[in-house]
């Protein structure tokens, strides 16, 4: 089993869920299961591809906010998407090298 492949199927499968809750209307409200996957996913990442750690230093953990507020909410939920999306483009770079 080739953890990077899996790695990368598991954060694109993170990227799907997180717009489909999103397109529902529930992205705001259930964003933090989805902080707490990606943290974990980028902690993998760094170990996985702890040699080309250059362009990953750029990741860092996204933080979960307390607010109530859904636009504080909405706000966490797409920093989540873009970081999926480059971190996605980030693995399937280094599989192709």
């Amino acid at each position: 089993m080739d953890e990077r492949k899996v790695l990368l199927r598991m954060v694109q499968t993170l990227s799907t869920d997180l717009q489909n809750i999103q397109q529902r209307g529930a992205g705001y409200y259930s964003v933090s299961p989805f902080v707490e996957r990606y943290n974990l996913l980028l902690e993998k990442a760094k170990q996985i591809f702890k040699e080309e750690t250059i362009l990953l230093s750029t990741f860092s953990p996204v933080g979960d906010i307390s607010s109530v507020d859904p636009s504080d909410k909405m706000k966490v939920t797409q920093k989540v998407l873009i970081e999926i999306g480059q971190l996605i483009a980030y693995i399937e770079s280094c599989l192709e090298g």
